[in-house]
């Protein structure tokens, strides 16, 4: 027996069930508490998502504003040909009748009918104009070469009023000269005011000056680009807007100094914006051979109607836009002669504006939504009615459909976690749950089991103040179930405030879960320290597993070489034996 042990292959054998049984008994152990850490890791970050999930859910059921769930609003019109509505969650429940008569317009100024060939050689130069709608205006500039034809005047002066930007250029001031003083100025980008602060009280030149103003502009306002701009020993301004959409407003908030005042860079700007930002210019061909020009306002209505005047050079008199015609605002009497297409004799009486009837009210309106009537509710008129049209009704009432989607979805969030908890706090035959004896998991099952049962305390009596009597029942196995959609749906047509103090006072359902979920969910949460914990220990396992297979290795190593050791002292053994044996027959 001791020759089979003592050879190579029982040696092999003899090591292998000595690193075997040291594993079952040190290792094994170990790595069972590492799986055990990995499970409830994983565990409980499977469950922080889904918390995160309904805690999102009930952060928007708890929201006590108008502008919670509960006052989700929906609008029924009664020809969507003429009128759409759309409520907000401000808005009351209520219903309207409308007329529509006429649709908002944009301002329209057509140039002369002009033979598209004909060559124009007396208007080389540059041009500018001014053109205003409502509170901003433009000031575009066209260069002509004297070697245009009317067609490409009018292609010229498209592509201007397209690329043109708002462009605000200082006085010229000598660059070094000083300036003292200190102050700001507040500049208004599309109603988006910075207020920008200066002091020069040591004394700069201006040209220092400026290069401080450019650089605190284009550091603080995006939408602009500054850039001193010079000539000779002058130096200027330059601030440009990159959308010409939006308006440039540049005002003096406390300029002791005056750097903006008159004696100074003298800048003064109220709405300035792009060409393209206050008309769509167009040429087209009338008839063949002809070309025609046309601006139409960007914004329609009464108060953005175009007013136009000649800043420098005639390109609007060129088209037949002399200033008699624009003061008097002259109707083309025909196809091929220049003027205004609309009427506009005053506020009352014109073209431009939406005019409607609201509840036998007569109301008119510079666009063809409107948002200052009916409050909370957008009102978009589609198309002029008829006399033999009907009115159109508007009913706002509340959207059932949209709140039983967003209580479903709070239901589902919460039996996400609940049942995820439950059924891993369990064992079954061959399986223990890993939540099992977890004393954290319990309370948090026990705290949703709680606030998803009990009575909301602060509920004047009478009102609802359990789930259970607006049709949302618990069960212990399987959490929240929306059981009667009726008495659900029903309370939220006859009693959306009690719904809403029901889930979002300071007692609510939404209000408790979400105090409860933010306990566990964040980088400072239970579960974060928890899964850190697990983390560490599941680090210092491995390391000890790592350890400890090292040593049994060793020992398994040291235990080889012994075995070797007996082995080569058996091998001589036999070889003293058999030297033996020859000796003693030979003698004999």
């Amino acid at each position: 027996m001791a020759d089979n042990y003592l050879s190579t292959s029982g040696i092999n054998s003899l090591v292998t069930s000595y690193t075997y049984n040291m594993q079952e008994r040190q290792i094994n152990p170990l790595n069972l508490k590492k799986n055990k850490y990995l499970d409830l890791n994983t565990a409980w970050g499977d469950l922080s998502s889904k918390i995160s999930s309904l805690k999102t859910i009930v952060n928007d059921l708890k929201l006590a504003s108008t502008e919670n769930i509960f006052n989700t609003k929906i609008a029924d019109s009664s020809n969507t040909s003429f009128i759409t509505a759309t409520p907000s969650k401000s808005a009351s429940v209520g219903a309207y009748t409308m007329r529509v008569s006429q649709l908002a317009k944009g301002d329209l100024l057509l140039s002369n009918t002009m033979a598209s060939a004909t060559a124009v050689t007396d208007k080389a130069g540059d041009h500018t104009f001014r053109v205003t709608s409502g509170n901003h205006y433009a000031d575009v500039k066209v260069t002509l070469t004297g070697a245009e034809t009317n067609k490409s005047i009018m292609e010229k002066l498209t592509e201007a009023i397209n690329v043109d930007k708002a462009e605000i250029t200082s006085s010229a001031v000598s660059a070094a000269s000083t300036f003292t003083g200190a102050g700001s100025f507040v500049v208004d980008l599309n109603g988006t005011e910075t207020t920008l602060d200066y002091d020069f009280s040591a004394g700069l030149t201006y040209s220092e000056a400026i290069d401080s103003v450019v650089e605190n502009i284009n550091k603080k306002i995006s939408g602009l680009t500054a850039e001193k701009v010079t000539e000779g020993g002058n130096v200027r301004l330059k601030i440009t807007g990159n959308n010409s959409s939006q308006y440039i407003t540049i005002k003096q908030s406390s300029d002791t100094g005056g750097l903006f005042g008159a004696a100074n860079l003298n800048i003064d700007v109220s709405g300035q914006k792009g060409g393209a930002g206050i008309v769509s210019p167009t040429f087209f061909a009338p008839s063949s051979g002809n070309s025609k020009f046309s601006l139409t306002a960007a914004n329609s209505g009464y108060d953005n109607r175009l007013q136009l005047s000649e800043t420098s050079g005639s390109v609007l008199s060129f088209l037949g836009w002399n200033s008699s015609l624009l003061s008097s605002r002259t109707i083309t009497p025909d196809n091929d002669s220049a003027g205004f297409m609309y009427t506009v004799n005053s506020s009352t009486d014109n073209q431009l504006n939406a005019k409607y009837v609201l509840n036998g009210i007569n109301i008119q309106s510079n666009s063809n939504t409107i948002t200052d009537v009916v409050g909370g509710v957008s009102l978009t008129l589609k198309g002029a009615m008829a006399a033999t049209d009907g009115d159109v009704s508007i009913n706002v009432k509340n959207d059932t459909t949209a709140i039983k989607a967003k209580l479903q979805e709070f239901v589902t969030k919460y039996n996400d976690v609940y049942k995820y908890i439950k059924s891993r706090s369990v064992s079954e035959k061959d399986s223990r749950g890993v939540f099992v004896s977890d004393s954290t998991s319990n309370a948090l099952l026990s705290s949703l089991r709680n606030i998803a049962t009990s009575q909301v305390a602060g509920i004047p009596q009478g009102n609802l103040d359990y789930l259970s009597k607006i049709g949302i029942t618990f069960s212990p196995d399987t959490g929240l179930t929306v059981s009667d959609d009726t008495k659900l749906t029903d309370s939220i047509n006859n009693k959306p405030l009690q719904i809403s103090e029901m889930f979002n006072s300071t007692n609510g359902i939404a209000a408790r879960l979400f105090t409860e979920t933010d306990r566990y969910v964040g980088s400072s949460g239970v579960i974060s320290k928890l899964r850190s914990t697990y983390t560490n220990n599941i680090k210092y396992i491995s390391d000890k597993v790592t350890t400890t297979q090292k040593n049994i290795d060793k020992s398994a190593a040291v235990l080889r070489n012994q075995y070797n050791r007996l082995l080569t002292q058996l091998a001589a053994l036999y070889t003293t034996s058999s030297t033996f044996s020859s000796m003693s027959g030979s003698t004999f």
